[in-house]
């Protein structure tokens, strides 16, 4: 082979790795973007102050040329998707419908306390008004000194 056609096939392979690369870069830019709107969203919309431990595992190119992206939200797993022509990310609603079942569970726990907190109060204002209701009585049967007679005698 000629020295001119090695050089050209040279070019062409290195041009060709170069681009693999640059196109493997485009990529992990737009891995990083969804990463960052997933984190973005988790923090002040999704949980505003509530959220305090938020952590991006990892995204990866799902159908349509959205992204899916998963991550750990103050202990619970989280999937969205990101859509890098708008650069939105959702959450979709599953999330929103596990979210309103976790805080039902919370609401009966809370209503659970509250009845047995009731009820030991109940019992307490009981045991109140029979001790109140025996010294009454005791009050009651025991003779009675006039502070007038007693004082002169």
């Amino acid at each position: 082979m000629s020295k001119k056609i090695r050089k050209s096939i040279v070019l062409v392979i290195s041009l060709a790795f170069i681009a693999a690369g640059l196109a493997g870069c485009a990529g992990e830019k737009v891995k990083n973007q969804a990463k960052e709107a997933a984190a973005r969203y988790w923090q002040e919309k999704a949980y505003p102050g509530k959220s305090f431990d938020v952590q991006v595992v990892e995204a990866e190119k799902a159908d349509g040329g959205m992204y899916r992206v998963k991550g750990v939200v103050d202990g619970e797993t989280r999937i969205g998707t990101f859509n890098p022509d708008t650069e939105n990310f959702s959450e979709g609603y599953y999330s929103l419908a596990h979210e309103r079942s976790k805080k039902i569970a919370e609401l009966e726990q809370e209503v659970k306390y509250l009845k047995e907190k009731t009820d030991a109060l109940e019992k307490e204002n009981y045991k109140l008004k029979v001790q109140m209701d025996f010294k009454a009585k005791k009050t009651e049967g025991a003779p009675k000194t006039d502070s007038k007679t007693d004082s002169k005698e």
